[in-house]
């Protein structure tokens, strides 16, 4: 099922990686960390360029029996990123339930790897 994800969600330019030992996955994006409130689910991530925003990154769900899944992928760029004087290295990007399909509160996994902030 992850492997359906992953290719569902990377139309993608490669972001930093974390390598992975299945040579069968695309690597995955890592995330720097994650917290979820009544409102939703912020992550950090690295950007996707200069101003990134959360039109630059996709969100697959897997709704399993057990829980959902989320994925999060940079989108394709269209154009090569700017280079950006002071580039934050990483971003806070919220998502609300809604956004994500999720009931508010619903217990949810993460496929990325949760990786140490560069």
């Amino acid at each position: 099922m992850i492997g359906l994800m992953i290719a569902a969600a990377l139309a993608a330019d490669p972001p930093p990686t974390v390598q992975r030992s299945t040579p069968s996955l695309p690597q995955l994006m890592p995330v720097y960390g994650v917290s979820a409130d009544e409102r939703g689910v912020t992550v950090q991530l690295a950007p996707a360029g200069c101003n990134s925003t959360k039109a630059d990154f996709t969100v697959a769900i897997s709704k399993s029996a057990e829980r959902p899944t989320i994925l999060i992928a940079h989108r394709r760029a269209t154009t090569a990123p700017l280079a950006c004087k002071d580039q934050p290295r990483t971003i806070l990007i919220a998502w609300s339930y809604a956004d994500l399909g999720l009931t508010p509160g619903e217990p949810f996994s993460l496929a990325n790897p949760l990786v140490k902030a560069p």
